[in-house]
């Protein structure tokens, strides 16, 4: 018999009639599976195998990994096998964000931030279907905005009494260590993995313009580069901030020694550090639901209020472009026009 195969004609023999029949109805079946395009489960899982990012960076393993376990925990667990990717349309996209919602959590349910996180997988696999020409463009998940604010803003608005024990009383049980109350002024604006991985030879710690540079991450007990090209960054610090990692820094200490060391001379457990230290902390500050990253995040809104430059923002996060900067901060920036521009004005105080 004769069939075609991606525009390619092929002849396939058979010894028998029935043997022919058979072979018939496995074609047609094959070519109306085609027709209809891959199923989500096996194009999505592909995709992975071949996603490569957007370019700026190369995507790192634990990324795959993560997303691998996204999409089989979550889309993949609720979407049934058989289901194509032409047939995915808003609002089987919508009913699926539903069941997220009811899925267990932590407190009770998943968060707003996990819930973001099991969709980012299917948008950036429906968005590569939508390139490929299996779905249609105005069917794809859209990028979703952040959903839970409030603990950013919450924080922010903390007055001197509440910020005291976030900032200055870390655990109620058993004594940390006392870098544990400098960890958190230095890593405000660092991710926790970043925050963990520092050394003594990263920070320049004289007069006139202290400041501390990230060069790694620890992430799942692993040494790892910065998360981003623009994860490698100088930070400033200030001279008081500066005096007290001085004043901290043991007398027979290496440069290549932990600055946040656990026990063991080793890195601290970002785990033991949020049990122990950040939500005994936030207990008594009256918030629930504070991470390490919440501190990141309020860090970023105070910086914006003292004006700092989106562009300027982008860097001392380590953001990857100035318009995730600004898609993750937007909210918090001041839309204002201003005042108007008397350009009359300007150009006389400009001539000589």
């Amino acid at each position: 018999m004769v069939y075609r195969v991606e525009g390619r004609q092929r002849k396939q023999y058979a010894g028998t009639l029935a043997e022919a029949r058979a072979v018939k109805v496995k074609r047609d079946g094959e070519a109306r599976a085609l027709r209809r395009g891959p199923t989500l489960h096996g194009f999505s899982l592909s995709w992975l195998d071949r996603y490569v990012g957007r370019g700026h960076d190369s995507v790192r393993a634990n990324t795959r990994r993560e997303y691998r376990r996204l999409l089989v925990n979550f889309a993949l667990t609720y979407f049934d096998r058989e289901v194509r990717v032409r047939d995915l349309d808003r609002a089987a996209v919508q009913q699926f964000v539903d069941w997220l919602t009811t899925r267990p959590g932590r407190a009770g349910r998943l968060c707003d931030r996990s819930i973001a996180n099991a969709l980012t997988p299917l948008r950036l696999a429906l968005d590569a279907a939508v390139a490929e020409g299996l779905l249609g463009r105005g069917e794809q998940l859209k990028q979703q905005p952040p959903l839970r604010w409030y603990l950013v803003e919450q924080l922010h608005e903390l007055g001197p009494r509440q910020k005291a024990p976030l900032a200055r009383r870390p655990c109620a049980t058993r004594p940390p260590p006392r870098h544990h109350h400098l960890l958190r002024r230095v890593g405000i604006g660092l991710r926790i993995s970043e925050a963990v991985g520092l050394r003594w030879s990263d920070l320049v710690l004289d007069e006139p313009a202290p400041h501390l540079q990230v060069r790694r991450a620890i992430v799942k007990g692993a040494i790892v580069a910065p998360k981003s090209r623009h994860g490698a960054r100088l930070i400033p610090l200030t001279p008081e901030l500066a005096a007290r990692l001085r004043a901290h820094r043991p007398r027979n200490g290496v440069d290549d020694a932990f600055v946040f060391p656990g026990r063991d001379g080793g890195a601290s457990d970002q785990g033991s550090l949020r049990r122990r230290v950040l939500i005994p902390a936030a207990e008594r500050a009256g918030l629930t639901g504070v991470g390490f990253h919440t501190l990141r995040h309020t860090c970023a809104s105070m910086l914006i209020e003292s004006g700092l430059s989106p562009l300027r923002l982008q860097r001392w996060m380590g953001h990857d472009s100035p318009a995730f900067t600004l898609e993750t901060y937007g909210h918090l920036i001041d839309g204002d026009l201003g005042p108007a521009l008397y350009l009359r004005k300007k150009l006389r105080r400009a001539q000589p």
